[in-house]
């Protein structure tokens, strides 16, 4: 379990060091988007999420090819992952989700190194928070 704490510690000292107010701002600003998506579309068809992904995407300027190969990737790891058909458009909702925040973290000047533990240390902290705290086992 201390690692666990490690990496959560880790995170949030690379966040404070790294990144100002308004950043913080910003990736609280996303998680809310992300929960409310996932609010208003708690079993989204694959329709839905491509719809989605897509207007996200070209509100960002990104081009057809882009989404079409991000959309694709995601549908791919998500079988990896050995996802159910059902299970998929969620996982690429999801997808959605970390991509805004690494891309973000990366615009910010944090290495590959500093994101893999600040997306750990989230992934880590929403289990905790969504478990709860846990009795003797």
């Amino acid at each position: 379990m201390t690692q666990k704490s490690g990496v959560k510690e880790q995170a949030k000292d690379i966040l404070e060091e790294t990144l100002d107010r308004e950043a913080v701002i910003v990736l609280a600003r996303i998680s809310e988007e992300m929960q409310l998506l996932f609010t208003a579309h708690p079993e989204p068809s694959r329709d839905d999420v491509e719809r989605i992904v897509t207007g996200y995407f070209l509100e960002n300027g990104k081009s057809e090819q882009f989404i079409d190969d991000w959309i694709k990737t995601s549908r791919e790891y998500s079988l990896t992952r050995g996802l159910s058909e059902q299970d998929q458009p969620k996982a690429m909702l999801s997808d959605l989700g970390v991509f805004r925040f690494m891309n973000f973290l990366k615009d910010k000047g944090l290495t590959d190194e500093q994101i893999t533990i600040v997306l750990t240390g989230a992934v880590e902290q929403a289990a905790s928070d969504h478990q709860g705290p846990s009795e003797g086992e």
